[in-house]
This record gives structure tokens, C-alpha cells and sequence, in this order.
């Protein structure tokens, strides 16, 4: 048994999540194990797409210009029945966000261009290195973890993080319930290339036949992954599939004149939907597929996954740097992620219900509902909106509470996500997006003013100048009152932004009171 150095967190699980959180720690100079069972990265492509929110996040963690880059942007969801298609949806309609559109990207080229920026900041990922177990105190965590050659180590850290998937050894070590169900059927996977058809490679086809469903997602140059479930199964997922069943299916289901060859992952799984009854045990927490696995209808597990982690890594950077109430700050991440992936859950099983429920009745349901509804941009803009989690809004915590966050909030309100809006450089009058502003790591205190009478708050601005940066908007910097709309500002007032671009306070005039008791537990030394 031999004891490393020890770190403030300890990461278990290199995905998506894992690096995420990571990189938000490093950002702020804590230091950081993060470990992981698998020798290699995964060379599969697992989640496909990355929504705008998610987006937004990456953008403060310094990566998005290299995801717009090597992503691919989709036009459209096209839904058909047989030789019919039915609708066809425009994504990114009505998402309001500085990335307005989902991108398609191999999960396994998001782990590398995490990885990448993880070791800018200094941090290599540790292979073969999994979490034996786990006792803590009041001080900290002590983790058993093994090594690929049997050797044992006891690492300590302040805090462990438990990033390291629907097996998660760290829920099992913390005895917490993964509460839910596994979907009865089993569900086929083939990472295919597919000759006729004249497929638009930048959208997505849901089509449903003869009883059954198939979806095809595009990415990387002329790759599909195919979806489909297989009618009968008694070796319950053990039975693995072939070029020739996915074919079939195809056949069966799917858009007409379509031939699969060249397959590069094929695989069965099982659809679990299942949420862990408690995100945090004292110093140990959960983040991503540890705390909830669903369906992967409507492509949002690994997005809610990070922002699981951009939600935590800012407040637990907080409290390391001895900034802000601790209890106060980690107690508010399973009130308001918690929620937040319960909602996930019962909308993923709810479309996989909708989508690959196969009697003759409920196909031609389907059929008029998606003619019908499928076509109409109100509803088109309404199925975005949701899947880029843009508008997601925390009612929950004490986070929110502190900042008078109300029961009925819309956008720009406390608990919701900021807005991008375009501003101008008073110096050199050149305009540009006020998000990149919002993405720094610190609280943003955007400052309304009108006429010549500025608005102060020296104080509180004083005493937090470590974690709070000041943007005085005026007739100069947002001569269109652009920035004022969008945060429904009518006079002098405002508006507080978190580091994961949620607002987390707001006022009208120079009333400060509710900054004020905000910063005294969030933004003061401890």
C-alpha cells in the first residue's frame, strides 16, 4: 500500500463530465486528481450531440471555438412513415443563445479536445486507475484506488467526485440508491455507412413502419449511427447484432433504398432510466451518468452531464479558496441539478415511448400528430427549446433563495440563464457579444445607468473585487437599449450573473440590498 500527494479533488471517471469539472477546477488553480478504470480513452463515438447550453459551458471552458470547428451543425429532424415523410424540423429554431444550433460530434472526439485543454491547464488523466473504496471525515476523503499492476494506493483529498458512469463505484461506496427501471426491449446500435436514399448527412431521421422504428444520426464526414429495436429477444440483450439485422430493420422501418455496408461499432444495449436519490454525501458528490442514466432520446445525457459539472466545479472552487458560506454554496448543486435531471429522465423515456411504440393504433396517431403539429413552427420552436436546455431555470436551493429567486421565473429572471446581447466598446466604439464577458469564471455585475447620475455600490464592490467584475451599460455601451430589453430592464437597475452564466440576483434603481446579502455569503472570504 503506498500513499501519493494529496489533492483538493479527487475526479473518478475521465468522460465527458469528469473533464469538464476538471477543467472548471483548474481554471481556478485547485488542484486536481482525476482518475479512471479505462487503460485508453473510448475510441467509439457514444453521444453524438452537444446542445446550445452545453455549448455556452465549453465556451468557459475555453474549448468551444474547437467544437464549432470540428463539429458538424444540423439543419434538420426529418420524421416518415414508410415512402412518406411526414415533417421535417428545423433545429436550432427558437433556441435564443450565442450558439443557436446543435452540434453533432463523436463523443470520443469531445473526450480528446477535453483531454487536450485539461493538460494546458497541467492535468494529465490517470489510466487504469480505479476506485476501490472510500471513508471520510470531517477534514476530508481517503480513497482506495488500484492500479492496472494490483498495487494499492490510498490517495486523500478535500472533496471526491464521482464522475464514472451508471456503475458508478462511488455511488456504490456511498450506499446510494440509483433509483428507476430498465426498459424491457433491446435496443440495436451500428455505426454504419449507407449507399442510396440521397440523405441529407446533416439531418436526422426518425422513421417508423410495419411496426417498428429506426433513427439515423449523422456525423463525422459520411458516418450514421443507427438505432432500432429488435422485435424479440429471449437472450435479453445477450445475443449480439450483425450488418445484416440492422439491415433488416432497415428494410422493415426505415426510409426506402437505403443499404448499410462498412460497419465501425455495432452493438445491443439496454435502456435504463434511473436517477440517484442523493447527489452528495458530505464531502463526496455525483456528477453525469453516476447520477442519471435515460434513453438517449433527444441526445441530452452528456449535455446535462457537464453542466452538472460547470454547476459544481465553480462552487466547490469557491469554497477551497475559503470564498462564500460552504454549506450554502454545496448544498445548492443537488437542489438545483437534481431537478433538473429528474425532468431529463421522465422527457427521455417519454419520447422513446412515443417514438418506438409500434402498434397499428398508435402509428397512425403518429402519423396525424406529426402532419399535423410536426409542421408548425410554434411547435418546432418549442421541441429546440427544450432540448437545448437554454431555458432551463432553477427554482430550488438556497442559492436561489438568497437571490430572490420567485416560483413563476422566466429568462433573465433569478435561477435562469443569462442572455447574449451585443454591446459597445466606449473607447473604440466596436461592437461585440456580451457572452464572452459572461464567461470569465467570475461573478458579472452588469450595471444599468440612465442619464448622467452612475450607480454605485463601492462597497460590496470593494470587499468582492476577486470574484466580481463590473459592466456599466449606458447610452454608450448599449446605444440601442439592446442589453436593457433583453434583461427587461426599464429604468436604472442590476442584474448579477454566476460563473456558470446563471443569474443570480437582480434589482431596479440603486437598491442594493439584495447584492449586498448575496455577496456578504457567496463572495466574501469565509
Amino acid at each position: 500500500m503506498t500513499t501519493e500527494p494529496s489533492a483538493d479533488v479527487l475526479i473518478a471517471g475521465a468522460g465527458p463530465t469528469g473533464l469538464s469539472l476538471a477543467i472548471t477546477l483548474r481554471q481556478y488553480g485547485i488542484p486536481v486528481r482525476i482518475v479512471d478504470r479505462a487503460a485508453a480513452p473510448s475510441s467509439v463515438s457514444k453521444a453524438l450531440a452537444l446542445w446550445s447550453a452545453s455549448l455556452e459551458a465549453l465556451q468557459a471552458l475555453g474549448v468551444v471555438e474547437h467544437f464549432v470547428a470540428d463539429g458538424q451543425r444540423l439543419n434538420a429532424l426529418c420524421i416518415g412513415d414508410g415512402g412518406r415523410r411526414l415533417a421535417t424540423l428545423a433545429v436550432g429554431e427558437g433556441i435564443d443563445s450565442p450558439f443557436p444550433f446543435p452540434l453533432l460530434l463523436p463523443q470520443s472526439r469531445t473526450e480528446q479536445l477535453l483531454t487536450a485543454r485539461l493538460a494546458e491547464l497541467g492535468v494529465t488523466v490517470e489510466r487504469s486507475v480505479e476506485l476501490a473504496g472510500l471513508t471520510q471525515d470531517g477534514q476530508g476523503v481517503t480513497a482506495t484506488l488500484t492500479h492496472a499492476d494490483g498495487r494499492k494506493e490510498t490517495a486523500t483529498a478535500k472533496y471526491v467526485v464521482g464522475c464514472d458512469g451508471a456503475r458508478s463505484a462511488v455511488r456504490q461506496a456511498l450506499g446510494i440508491t440509483f433509483e428507476g427501471y430498465t426498459e424491457p426491449q433491446t435496443f440495436l446500435l451500428g455505426d454504419v455507412l449507407i449507399d442510396g436514399g440521397d440523405l441529407d448527412h446533416r439531418s436526422i431521421y426518425l422513421w417508423w413502419h410495419n411496426g417498428g422504428t429506426v433513427a439515423l444520426f449523422p456525423f463525422e464526414t459520411a458516418t450514421w449511427r443507427v438505432f432500432a429495436m429488435r422485435a424479440d429477444d429471449p437472450s435479453n440483450g445477450s445475443e449480439p447484432t450483425s450488418l445484416e439485422e440492422l439491415q433488416r430493420a432497415i428494410d422493415d422501418h426505415g426510409p426506402h433504398g437505403l443499404r448499410l455496408r462498412d460497419p465501425s461499432w455495432l452493438s445491443v444495449f439496454r435502456i435504463n432510466e434511473r436517477l440517484a436519490a442523493q447527489y452528495r454525501v458530505d464531502r463526496c458528490f455525483l456528477a453525469g451518468d453516476a447520477a442519471h442514466i435515460h434513453s438517449p432520446a433527444g441526445g441530452q445525457g452528456m449535455n446535462t452531464g457537464i453542466q452538472d459539472a460547470v454547476n459544481l466545479g465553480w462552487k466547490l472552487a469557491y469554497v477551497l479558496k475559503g470564498v462564500g458560506n460552504a454549506a450554502l454554496l454545496l448544498d445548492s448543486y443537488e437542489a438545483e441539478r437534481r431537478p433538473v435531471a429528474k425532468a431529463v429522465v421522465d422527457a427521455a423515456a417519454q419520447k422513446l415511448h412515443l417514438a418506438f411504440g409500434g402498434n397499428k393504433l398508435m402509428t397512425l396517431a403518429k402519423d396525424m400528430a406529426v402532419s399535423i403539429f410536426g409542421n408548425m413552427p410554434a411547435v418546432q420552436r418549442k421541441l429546440q427549446v427544450e432540448l437545448s436546455e437554454t431555458e432551463i431555470i432553477y427554482r430550488d436551493g438556497p442559492l436561489v433563495a438568497l437571490g430572490g429567486g420567485k416560483r413563476k421565473a422566466k429568462r433573465t429572471d433569478v435561477g435562469s440563464r443569462a442572455r447574449e446581447a451585443t454591446i459597445v466598446e466606449a473607447a473604440s466604439g466596436k461592437s461585440h457579444g456580451l457572452w464572452p464577458y459572461l464567461s470569465t469564471g467570475h461573478h458579472s455585475l452588469l450595471i444599468f445607468e440612465e442619464g448622467e447620475r452612475p450607480l454605485t455600490a463601492p462597497g460590496i464592490v470593494n470587499e468582492a473585487a476577486q470574484q466580481l467584475q463590473v459592466l456599466r451599460l449606458d447610452g454608450r455601451s448599449d446605444p440601442k437599449g439592446e442589453v436593457r430589453e433583453r434583461y427587461r430592464l426599464r429604468g436604472p437597475g442590476w442584474v448579477l450573473v454566476r460563473p456558470d452564466q446563471v443569474v443570480a440576483a437582480r434589482g431596479e434603481g440603486d437598491d442594493f440590498s439584495v447584492l449586498q446579502a448575496y455577496a456578504a455569503q457567496v463572495l466574501h472570504p469565509s
